[in-house]
């Protein structure tokens, strides 16, 4: 058993496979709530691994939910030419002011097709 994996089970941390990252890396996240109320907010990234990142949110996200995620220059400037990455909420732990939310990023042919924001119970699916 690796060193990574042994610690972080003895530690009843993680038990995940995939190496994490810490970052903090500035981003512009977008959020729908039940009502179809858009929410936009800049936060940072805290960690990254291949599939997913983990950030913190004030807005009312809960998971299997959907966001919008858009990363950002120096100084929480726009990148030109930058476009959202869609992430599926995976787990979420409520702060006093917020939350702690880990997300996946959805990729792959099965969701080539998910625009933002999604309707009301669900993705929204482009038709053709």
């Amino acid at each position: 058993m690796s060193e990574e994996k042994s610690e972080t089970t003895l530690l009843g941390i993680e038990k995940r496979l995939e190496k994490r990252i810490l970052v903090n890396v500035p981003v512009e996240v977008t959020e729908i709530d039940s009502q179809g109320r858009e929410f936009k907010e800049r936060t940072f990234i805290e960690d990254v691994s291949d599939f997913g990142c983990r950030f913190s949110t004030r807005g009312p996200v809960q998971q299997g939910d959907t966001v919008s995620v858009k990363l950002l220059g120096p100084h929480g400037r726009d990148v030109p030419d930058e476009q959202p990455h869609l992430y599926e909420i995976m787990w979420v732990a409520r702060k006093q002011t917020g939350s702690t939310v880990g997300a996946r990023e959805l990729q792959g042919e099965k969701l080539a097709n998910i625009k933002f924001p999604p309707e009301k119970g669900g993705p929204k699916q482009d038709v053709k």
